[in-house]
C-alpha cells in the first residue's frame, strides 16, 4: 500500500510510528474510470465557459471590498456579527487582500491591509496565540507575504519576515505534542500547520534555531497523518466529512506547489493525484461540492475544488492536456456555482447557500461565523487565482460529461449517479449529527437550487437552526418509512448500522438496497433522459404499512415556492421552473415540517401501495 511505501522510505521514522491500518481494496479504479469518460465524444452543444482567473479576481475583490469595513484601528477584523475577532479572520483578511493587492485590485486597501499584517504577524509568535486558532495563521500569512513583498515598503517586509521567524510551532500552535501517539490522533488542524511551516520554509523567512519548524516540522507531524488516507487518496477526518477531505488535500497540495521537498514529497504526490481522480467523480454537473457531513454547504468549498483542480491543471497541461482541460473546466464551474452567494447583482454577500438574515446563523456550524469563513472563500480563491495558467484551455469534464456512478461504501459512504445532467448522491450510512440515510440529494438540469433537498435533515442538527423555525422530529431523507407487523413506526432515514450497497444495472439505470430490522429496501433510479429522474422504491419483510417521504422547499430566506398536492402527485413552482413529481400512490398529505443548511421543508407522504411505489420527477 502506498502509506506502508512511504513509510518504507524512511526507516528511523518508520520505527517510531504508530502501525498504519490496512486500507480496503478500491472497488473501482477512479482513473480508469476518469479516463473511459474523458475519451467519450464532446456533449452535443458544448461550448467553453469563458471565464478566466479573473473569475476568481471577482469573487476575491467583492469579498474585500466587504470584509475591509470590519478592519478596526488596531488592524484586527471583527465579525460584524459577533462583535468580535475570531479565530483566523484577520489572517484569512490579509492573504485574500494581498491577492487583490498583487493582480492590481484593492488598492485603495493597502494601508489597511499592511496595518493587518503588522497585527497578524505580531500576534502569532506571543504565547497566548494558542487560544486564537494558530494553526491556520501561518499559511494564510505567507501567501500574503509571498504577495506582499515586492510591494510593500522593504521595511514593513523585513518586520513580517523577523515576527514570523520568531514563531515557534510547538510552542505557538495548538495541535502539538511531544507525545507521538497524540500526534497520531491529530487531525486537519495539524496538515494546517504542517503546510503553514513548510511554505514558511519555501519562502525563505527562517525559523529559531533548535526548534521543529519548517520543512522539519511538515516531515515530523506528516507523518502521523499518513494512515488517515483513504484507497482513493481522499482524506478522512474524524466522521469523514467530505468538507475536510478537500480542504485538508489543499493544504498538502499548496506545500507541494511551494517548494516542499522534504521525505513525504514523491509519497504525497502520488497519493494526491490519485485522491484528484477521485473528485472528478463526486463532483455534481452544476460543479457543486457533495454533502457530507460538518461544514457542508458553505461557498469556500467549491473554492478549494476550484483551487485543487487549477493545480492539478498545471501538473498535467504538458503530459495530458485534455485531462488538464478537464481539471481547468471543473475549476470554472465549481467558481460559477458560487456566483448566487458571492458575486450577486443586489451585492449582497452569503457565505452558505441559504438567503437567511447573517445575525440567524442559520444552517451554520457553531464555528461557521461570517467573518471566518468567508474570508476562507477569498483565500481559496487567492489560491485558485495564483495557480491558475490561463494558457490552459477547457476540455469536457468528468461531471458535465457523467453517464457513470461512484461509491465510496469503506468509508465516507456515500453513492453518486450521474447520468444525463441528472446527479443522485445516496448516504449509505447515517452521520447523525449531519445527515440522515437513503436519498439525500437530487440535482436535475434547470431543477432550482435545493427545491428538492440537496443534503439530509437530520434529528438535532450539529449546527445552527432559525429560532422561529421548528426542530425536527425525526431523521429525514427522500426516504420510506413503515410500520412493522407489531405497529412500530421504522424510518430508513435513522438507519446508523449496516451499510447501503450498490450497484448498475444498466447506462442510466442503479440499484441501491438497504437491510434494517428484518426489511429489505431497494431504490431503483433510472436516470437516462435529462429533466427526468424515475425512482422504483420496494420493501420487503417484516412491513403491514408504508408510506414515502417527498421534502420540498417551503422557505430558504428568500424563495417561497409554490407546492399544490394533487392525489399522488406533486406539483411546486420556483425561479420560473415548475417541478412535477407524479406518483402511483394516492392521497399525498404535507405530514409537518423539516429542516436542513437550506431552510424549511414541506414533507409529503405518500402511501405506497403493496410495499412498492413509482416516483417519477420532472422539471420544465
Amino acid at each position: 500500500l502506498i502509506v506502508v511505501n512511504i513509510l518504507l522510505t524512511s526507516p528511523t521514522l518508520l520505527a517510531n510510528n504508530p502501525p498504519s491500518p490496512k486500507l480496503p481494496k478500491k472497488i473501482n479504479n477512479p482513473k480508469e474510470i476518469v479516463e473511459n469518460i474523458l475519451n467519450t465524444p464532446t456533449p452535443k452543444n458544448w461550448s467553453p465557459s469563458k471565464i478566466n482567473k479573473n473569475a476568481y479576481l471577482d469573487i476575491i475583490e467583492r469579498i474585500v471590498h466587504i470584509a475591509a469595513q470590519w478592519v478596526n484601528e488596531n488592524g484586527a477584523v471583527i465579525d460584524p456579527v459577533l462583535k468580535y475577532e475570531h479565530g483566523q479572520t484577520s489572517s484569512r483578511f490579509a492573504s485574500t487582500c494581498a491577492t487583490a493587492i498583487y493582480f492590481g485590485r484593492c488598492l485603495e486597501y493597502k494601508e489597511k491591509l499592511y496595518q493587518v499584517m503588522d497585527h497578524c504577524c505580531k500576534m502569532l509568535k506571543q504565547p497566548d496565540s494558542v487560544e486564537k486558532s494558530p494553526d491556520f495563521w501561518m499559511r494564510e500569512l505567507v501567501t500574503a507575504y509571498n504577495c506582499l513583498k515586492d510591494i510593500a515598503p522593504k521595511a514593513k517586509v523585513e518586520k513580517w519576515k523577523k515576527d514570523l521567524s520568531c514563531v515557534i510551532p510547538e510552542k505557538n500552535y495548538k495541535k502539538v505534542s511531544s507525545s507521538l501517539s497524540e500526534r497520531h490522533q491529530f487531525h486537519n488542524w495539524s496538515v494546517y500547520g504542517s503546510a503553514g511551516e513548510s511554505m514558511r520554509h519555501s519562502a525563505g523567512i527562517g525559523g529559531p534555531a533548535n526548534e521543529l519548524w519548517g520543512e522539519r516540522f511538515f516531515d515530523e507531524y506528516t507523518r502521523h497523518q499518513l494512515w488517515r488516507f483513504n484507497e482513493y487518496g481522499m482524506y478522512q477526518d474524524p466522521a469523514t466529512p467530505i468538507t475536510y477531505d478537500i480542504t485538508t488535500r489543499l493544504q498538502f497540495e499548496i506545500a507541494l506547489a511551494s517548494g516542499y521537498n522534504g521525505i513525504w514529497q514523491k509519497g504525497l504526490r502520488k497519493i494526491l493525484d490519485d485522491a484528484m481522480y477521485a473528485t472528478l467523480l463526486f463532483m455534481a454537473p452544476s460543479g457543486e461540492v457533495p454533502f457530507g457531513g460538518r461544514s457542508s454547504q458553505f461557498y469556500f468549498q467549491e473554492g478549494i475544488i476550484s483551487a485543487l483542480c487549477e493545480l492539478a491543471a498545471n501538473r498535467y497541461k504538458d503530459s495530458n492536456p485534455q485531462l488538464a482541460g478537464a481539471f481547468k473546466r471543473q475549476a470554472h464551474l465549481s467558481c460559477l456555482a458560487t456566483y448566487r452567494g458571492l458575486l450577486r447583482k443586489d451585492g449582497k454577500l452569503y457565505h452558505l447557500k441559504n438567503y437567511f438574515p447573517l445575525t440567524s446563523r442559520h444552517g451554520c456550524d457553531y464555528y461557521g461565523h461570517y467573518s471566518v469563513y468567508t474570508l476562507f472563500a477569498g483565500s481559496v480563491f487567492s489560491l485558485a487565482a495564483l495557480n491558475a495558467d490561463d494558457t490552459i484551455k477547457e476540455t469536457p469534464t468528468v461531471s458535465e460529461i457523467g453517464n457513470f456512478s461512484f461509491g465510496l461504501p469503506n468509508n465516507f459512504y456515500k453513492f453518486f449517479c450521474n447520468f444525463n445532467k441528472n446527479y443522485l448522491e445516496f448516504e449509505l450510512k447515517n452521520d447523525i449529527k449531519n445527515d440522515a440515510c437513503g436519498l439525500g440529494r437530487i440535482i436535475m438540469k434547470d431543477l432550482p437550487w435545493g427545491l428538492l433537498p440537496v443534503l439530509p435533515f437530520p434529528v438535532k442538527p450539529n449546527y445552527q437552526v432559525e429560532k422561529s423555525l421548528p426542530q425536527n422530529k425525526c431523521f429525514t431523507a427522500i426516504a420510506p418509512e413503515w410500520f412493522d407487523k407489531k405497529g412500530k413506526l421504522r424510518r430508513l432515514a435513522e438507519q446508523q448500522d449496516e451499510v447501503g450497497k450498490y450497484a448498475e444495472i444498466a447506462p442510466g439505470i442503479y440499484e441501491v438496497t438497504y437491510n434494517i430490522s428484518n426489511v429489505k429496501i431497494s431504490y431503483t433510479a433510472n436516470l437516462q433522459t435529462t429533466n427526468k429522474v424515475t425512482l422504483e422504491i420496494t420493501l420487503n419483510g417484516d412491513v403491514s404499512q408504508s408510506y414515502m417521504i417527498i421534502p420540498i422547499l417551503e422557505f430558504d430566506g428568500k424563495n417561497k415556492p409554490n407546492t399544490l398536492l394533487n392525489k399522488g402527485n406533486i406539483i411546486s413552482t420556483m425561479n420560473g421552473k415548475t417541478l412535477t413529481i407524479t406518483t402511483n400512490g394516492q392521497n399525498a398529505q404535507f405530514d409537518g415540517h423539516c429542516v436542513n443548511r437550506t431552510g424549511l421543508y414541506k414533507r409529503v407522504k405518500v402511501p405506497i401501495s403493496n410495499n412498492k411505489i413509482r416516483i417519477t420527477f420532472t422539471v420544465k
